[in-house]
């Protein structure tokens, strides 16, 4: 494809085609192409936004953690189809609860969340909340601060949502008593195993057999078409890793990005809450009535603690005097932020209208923003610089890479000898794609089978797996579909077929001993080559003295119709073997108090989950809920 464009980029075409660009540039202007694309919308929800930023942010992080987790199989495990609708759907039901905490006036405190925050373990050092550690986990995880928080706020506000559902369940003594009775019910059982590896000897199966199996199951025994290819890997991370550095460097470089290292101004303050019952005009002056009360005590010299104790709503804050501890410009919602950061220290505000009511607000101190000396952030500094340059490296050597690729499309060779790096080889491969992180890539699967490598044996162009991160292919060996001959997997056939024809002999083997025993055959006596009698014992549902199967299936059989007699049961495990499970016994042990007391709360979690599951499926039949198919395809 690409030569066919080679060959006829001469001539009248060609300065048609410019023509064309020249008159799409006139009529809608350059800037049209450099303002770049508008928010990317993956869903609406009653009206709603959920942009394409907060779909990548969320379906990244599940995609990192799933590829960390199955490493080589994640491209085999996960669909990426199906991981994208989860996300969305979980995007969905969290704007969902957080339009119902909105409409039902639930809040999460800025206190809440400095609470939240302060208290995971994470963050600390020595047991207690470290600023620094706080910055560095979040920027090696990617995130800052104010995006960081605004999660977490969510995070707290659907958690408000499932503790007030599970909140209101239990489970009734009826219940529990009958659960109980079940769980401490145990079991006399013995067994007979048929084994089904005897039969291997003795099932005869022909040629005709054989040759019946292939027809009918053909299309199982059809080897997929492979390639393997040669491809070269440009990785911003790999070129990091060579970069060498010096103090004169790194120093030069910390003068010229000081910005980078420098901790924002922080301030302390304090307010008091006085909240609006209502969207009424009289709900708003009976806020500003209370407003104007705790304006004249402050003038009359009283303490602002004690007034917020008194009178703020913020139950966050108000016990400890409206304490809000230090935050940065940005933490708070805009109309408070900007209150804020406009008073001087000592200094108490006019009142400050947000969607929470109208705020008071003290300003108690002011951390002036902080230049880290070198030596502290070092580590951080060379972390950049080599990042920086590697990824100026890495766009030079990618334009290097396409255009020889490109211009010499017949070996990937000039290419990497060019920019320093060597072309690898893969084993074949299948269109499920090879093994490890490039081979694995869907990108690089349907680029290795299309009709611009297969047929016209070019260079791929760039196939881009990640941000900085670049390989071209082309097809070293094309292996076709094809057939496989009857006499390559005869064997295989006829394991497979002696295997099924052993079982079903040895089910029906215990067809016929399962007869017998009901009509009060001595089970011992049944035993030859193949045929064991296993007395066991009493057994709980917890028993390790059985394969869990087995435990499974011996609480299924009927309980004897009368003291003394036996009830019987037939399953086959998964090994192939038939066995014949006998119950000669049924009683309860009590249950103490401290095992029922956990069987309510697995009772009540039931019933919870259960709840929360039905509220969100009423919140999303009553809400108007749009997929738009931006999210299938947004990067």
């Amino acid at each position: 494809m690409l030569q066919s464009i080679r060959d006829r980029a001469q001539g009248w075409i060609a300065w048609v085609i410019v023509g064309l660009i020249i008159l799409t540039f006139a009529l809608f202007g350059i800037d049209q192409y450099a303002r770049g694309d508008k928010v990317v919308v993956v869903a609406e929800v009653n009206g709603q936004d959920v942009t394409g930023n907060e779909f990548l942010t969320l379906y990244k992080r599940q995609k990192s953690r799933l590829e960390e987790q199955f490493g080589d199989m994640y491209d085999q495990v996960v669909d990426d189809e199906e991981l994208r609708l989860q996300v969305l759907d979980a995007l969905i039901e969290s704007e969902l609860m957080r339009q119902w905490a909105n409409d039902n006036g639930m809040i999460v405190t800025d206190q809440q969340l400095a609470a939240a925050i302060h208290s995971a373990k994470v963050f600390q050092q020595d047991g207690k909340f470290s600023e620094k550690i706080y910055e560095e986990v979040l920027m090696r995880n990617g995130l800052n601060i104010a995006r960081f928080e605004y999660e977490q706020r969510q995070y707290l506000l659907e958690g408000q949502f499932f503790a007030l559902t599970m909140s209101g369940n239990f489970a009734t003594k009826f219940e529990v008593d009958q659960l109980a009775a079940l769980q401490g019910q145990e079991r006399n059982v013995s067994y007979l195993r048929i084994d089904q590896r005897p039969f291997l000897k003795t099932v005869e199966i022909s040629e005709q057999d054989i040759q019946a199996a292939y027809e009918k199951d053909k299309e199982r025994y059809i080897e997929a078409e492979k390639v393997s290819v040669d491809y070269i890997d440009l990785s911003q991370a790999e070129i990091a890793k060579t970069i060498e550095v010096n103090d004169a460097l790194i120093q030069a470089y910390y003068e010229e990005n000081s910005g980078l290292f420098t901790l924002p101004e922080k301030r302390h303050a304090k307010h008091i809450l006085i909240s609006v019952e209502a969207d009424t005009e009289e709900a708003i002056a009976d806020a500003l009535k209370i407003v104007a009360e705790v304006q004249e005590k402050l003038a009359a010299g009283e303490a602002f603690e004690a007034l917020a104790k008194t009178y703020s709503k913020d139950p966050g804050s108000a016990d400890s005097g409206g304490d809000l501890g230090t935050f940065e410009q940005g933490m708070m919602v805009p109309e408070f932020d900007e209150a804020v950061f406009a008073l001087d220290v000592g200094q108490v505000s006019e009142p400050v209208k947000t969607d929470f009511g109208y705020h008071i607000i003290k300003l108690e101190g002011v951390e002036p923003k902080q230049v880290q000396s070198l030596d502290v952030v070092k580590s951080k500094v060379v972390e950049q610089y080599k990042m920086e340059e590697a990824e100026r490296q890495y766009f030079n050597l990618l334009e290097q890479l396409t255009t020889i690729a490109y211009e010499q499309s017949d070996s990937l060779e000039p290419a990497a000898d060019a920019v320093g790096l060597k072309v690898q080889t893969s084993a074949l491969f299948t269109h499920e794609g090879g093994v490890g992180e490039v081979l694995s890539n869907p990108k690089v699967a349907t680029m290795a089978f299309s009709d611009e490598l297969l047929k016209e044996n070019l260079n791929s162009d760039a196939i881009e797996l990640s941000a900085n991160r670049t390989v071209f292919i082309r097809v070293n060996e094309h292996v076709e579909q094809r057939q496989k001959p009857l006499a390559e997997v005869a064997e295989a056939i006829k394991e497979t077929l002696t295997r099924q024809a052993a079982i079903k002999e040895a089910a029906a083997l215990a067809e016929q001993l399962l007869a017998k025993v009901n009509a009060g055959e001595n089970p011992e006596s049944l035993m030859r080559d193949g045929i064991e009698w296993n007395t066991v014992g009493w057994i709980a549902r917890n028993s390790q003295k059985l394969l869990p199967q087995m435990v499974t299936e011996a609480f299924k059989v009927a309980k004897p119709a009368e003291e003394g007699a036996s009830s019987w049961g037939k399953f086959q495990l998964s090994t192939g073997d038939t066995i014949l499970l006998q119950v000669s016994g049924v009683r309860t042990q009590p249950v103490s108090e401290e095992d029922k007391q956990a069987l309510r709360n697995a009772f009540a979690e039931l019933f919870g989950s259960a709840e929360y599951k039905g509220r969100l499926e009423g919140l999303k039949l009553k809400a108007d809920i749009v997929h738009l198919p931006a999210y299938k395809t947004v990067k």
